[in-house]
């Protein structure tokens, strides 16, 4: 398997559903384990500690959607 392909396996396809249910898959942070991998995208521009501290973030981002909820914006495509 390709980079090309690893990279669109993490993108869910389908409704907003199968994206929460993906989201809510990757495991959330302890501090510690986040500065590290901040330290490490950092000083060694390490793209899987990048891919990581994204991934683990997704279910924020999906908090963040839900509070414009009101607002009459589309949540889903």
């Amino acid at each position: 398997m390709n980079k090309e392909t690893q990279t669109m396996m993490l993108v869910p396809q389908g409704s907003i559903e199968a994206y929460i249910r993906a989201a809510n898959e990757y495991p959330m942070l302890t501090a510690e384990e986040e500065k590290e991998l901040a330290e490490r995208l950092y000083y060694q521009e390490d793209l899987e500690a990048a891919k990581k501290l994204i991934l683990s973030h997704l279910r924020f981002v999906i908090h963040v959607a839900r509070g414009y909820s009101g607002y009459g914006l589309p949540q889903a495509i």
